[in-house]
């Protein structure tokens, strides 16, 4: 069976629903709907829509359908069990279209499962708005971003190949395996870690910081900053136009908030309303329709991978000036550390390190790596345009990853990143588990952290050469740690000799 595609709407009284039926002969006598409660479902071979709805609705003398066959759809109209109840998230069709599953009691394995399960949708119409505004208030308290830590194992213990094959697994939480190895050999080039499929999480964080040191230049990163402040028109790049471009998601963020606060207070509204287009409406009806059961612990890795994604996907629209190219893939892949080296914890458990600072910090190094433009005002900007998308609320977020899980839905390669990452968590970010309460408090912890940063904090851990030599040991390996303010004091130092030799 196919799944149309559907829109939906309501007023007061009402819930209309219009679903889509291309290229089939419309018969009445083929049609079957079922309004059952909270269940709707429609059926018209080759097509099948089964909804779940926040509330009850009934089939009475109120209800209607009828084709218009000049849309080549089938407008219905079902009335609510509670005139003037207001049903939430109709916009998201994911989230409509979920399953419940059947509720049997879990055995004690079943237990220790994947984290990936099939639950049942909470559709107690009893759940009062109080009791709504009470559990966002819950979810938006402050996140403990300290990474855990669990006691160290003797690497003696369990040394069975097949044992530690199993463990090894990527992808959201860590449900994946064989997967990325594959393309690899098909030519995947964001992939950096020499053996994806064998490596531990703990050695893929040091693999990572071991090449972004390796892969970071400092003649490079100095160019740049003497582009971006001294600007000539001999420059072969401009960093104004790029520090200048306005985020068209954050100019509607702003443009909202400005007018919420002309509004007297009890008329202001908590969340940002967003249309979607029918494109990004067909988006959500493929995403997978399941509920996810995720462990408190791994919270706080699902939430840095929103704002590095968000910070790779806003890198390359302010790079591209909001016109994605056919390297933006790639960018956006490189940038973000749990696609380049599957890399969720981004942080060694040693200390009480947040991880939401080293995310800022990783998505800095690996911006002034990677691209064409590496500047740290430039990360700067993106990182606010970060906020902003996440101060939009749900809806806007999920506007900017459905356009950037496109760009790897699409690719012959990278596809595999789609399957491992983006499906899930789209589908996890429509769901009831992750409030508006959250993703604000997410966004003003978020900028805590890179308000607070200073760019001696960025660091890269070079090779001294020159002490080497003037110690006349050419062998040996002396390493430095170089920040950003260092580097720009000596390309400070080295444009000023210039100038003045001229």
């Amino acid at each position: 069976m196919i799944t149309p595609f559907f829109s939906i709407r309501q007023d007061d009284e009402f819930v209309y629903i219009d679903v889509k039926i291309s290229h089939v002969r419309f018969s009445a006598q083929g049609i079957e709907m079922i309004v059952d409660n909270e269940l709707f479902i429609f059926s018209l071979s080759p097509y099948y829509l089964r909804l779940r709805l926040p509330y009850a609705c009934v089939d009475d003398e109120r209800s209607h359908a009828e084709y218009n066959s000049k849309d080549e759809a089938v407008n219905i109209k079902i009335p609510k069990e509670t005139k003037g109840q207001f049903f939430p998230d109709l916009d998201l069709t994911t989230k409509l279209l979920a399953r419940t599953a059947e509720s049997q009691p879990l055995d004690e394995n079943e237990l220790k499962e994947p984290l990936i399960e099939e639950l049942d949708v909470n559709n107690d119409i009893s759940s009062t708005k109080t009791q709504q505004l009470e559990q966002d208030i819950a979810e938006g308290e402050k996140f403990n971003w300290e990474i855990s830590q669990e006691a160290a194992t003797d690497p003696a213990i369990n040394t069975d190949d097949s044992i530690k094959m199993a463990a090894i697994k990527y992808g959201f939480n860590n449900q994946y395996n064989a997967i990325v190895g594959v393309s690899v050999s098909n030519g995947n080039d964001i992939n950096e870690l020499g053996d994806p499929e064998n490596t531990p999480a703990t050695d893929r964080i040091i693999e990572r910081l071991i090449k972004e040191n390796i892969k970071f230049d400092p003649e490079f990163y100095a160019a740049d900053y003497i582009m971006e402040k001294y600007p000539s028109p001999d420059d072969e790049k401009s960093f104004k136009e790029l520090l200048e471009w306005k985020n068209p998601l954050v100019r509607q963020f702003l443009k909202w908030y400005k007018a919420q606060q002309q509004l007297p207070l009890a008329e202001r509204t908590q969340v940002m309303p967003v249309q979607f287009s029918k494109e990004e409406q067909e988006k959500m009806i493929n995403l997978p329709r399941k509920s996810y059961l995720v462990e408190e612990v791994f919270r706080p890795q699902l939430y840095t991978l929103l704002v590095s994604l968000l910070f790779s996907y806003h890198f390359d629209l302010r790079e591209t000036e909001g016109e994605h190219n056919i390297e933006s893939a790639w960018t956006i892949g490189r940038l973000t550390p749990q696609i380049a080296y599957l890399d969720s914890q981004i942080l060694v458990p040693t200390g009480n390190e947040s991880i939401l600072r080293a995310a800022v910090i990783t998505g800095i190094r690996r911006a002034l790596s990677y691209p064409l433009h590496r500047n740290y005002n430039l990360t700067v900007k993106v990182w606010e345009d970060v906020y902003y998308n996440l101060r939009g609320g749900k809806r806007l977020v999920l506007k900017a990853l459905l356009d950037l899980k496109e760009l790897f839905r699409y690719h012959d390669v990278y596809y595999v990143y789609d399957k491992i990452w983006l499906e899930d968590f789209c589908s996890w970010l429509i769901s009831d588990d992750v409030t508006e309460a959250t993703l604000r408090t997410l966004a003003h912890d978020l900028k805590m952290e890179y308000t607070g940063l200073q760019k001696t904090d960025i660091t890269f851990e070079k090779l001294d050469t020159e002490a080497s030599q003037e110690d006349g040991e050419e062998d040996k390996e002396d390493i430095i740690a170089l920040n950003l303010h260092d580097i720009e004091v000596m390309a400070e130092n080295s444009f000023q000799a210039f100038q003045n030799n001229l």
